[in-house]
């Protein structure tokens, strides 16, 4: 699978945009990987790495060598099912990305802060209130409810 990552305007309805937000292209993601991470696995609540035969698995895939090709409908139904857990941001190079489980850092920083924000989940203001990598459960419930928008299955898909 490929995914090409760009900006936008967000001046156009989701429907008519040629490029996806990038909370689409996490949430895309955080449903297709799994804890596995770079030798260990993720904290609970995290998805960190892709893994080809895990996910053929989850999409009902052969794992045997032989070839079926899914339909956009069943690509659409199998995302539905998949659970959502915000990615881990890989951390370092190389030798020291085993450490990413431990430093439970997640991915898109800035993306994740806005997102708990503007879901009324936290408030940087608030000296006394939770830590936001306490919040990731609630953030995925909330994003796993709301699904995936508009055209994403399509680019994804076509």
């Amino acid at each position: 699978l490929s995914i090409s990552i760009a900006l936008n305007s967000q001046t156009q309805p989701i429907q008519q945009q040629k490029i996806l937000p990038v909370i689409e292209v996490v949430k895309v993601y955080g449903k297709l990987a799994g804890p596995s991470c770079f030798g260990k696995i993720a904290p609970k609540g995290a998805s960190c790495q892709i893994n080809v035969l895990e996910l053929k698995q989850e999409l009902g895939l052969s794992t045997s060598g032989e070839d079926r090709r899914i339909t956009r409908e069943e690509l659409s139904d199998s995302l539905e099912a998949l659970s959502f857990k915000w990615p881990l941001k890989p951390y370092g190079r190389d030798k020291s990305a085993d450490k990413t489980a431990v430093i439970n850092k997640g991915a898109e920083t800035y993306l994740y802060m806005q997102q708990l924000e503007s879901r009324g989940l936290y408030d940087r203001r608030n000296p006394t209130g939770p830590l936001p990598t306490s919040l990731r459960p609630q953030l995925n419930g909330v994003l796993q409810k709301e699904g995936l928008k508009g055209p994403t299955v399509d680019r994804l898909f076509g």
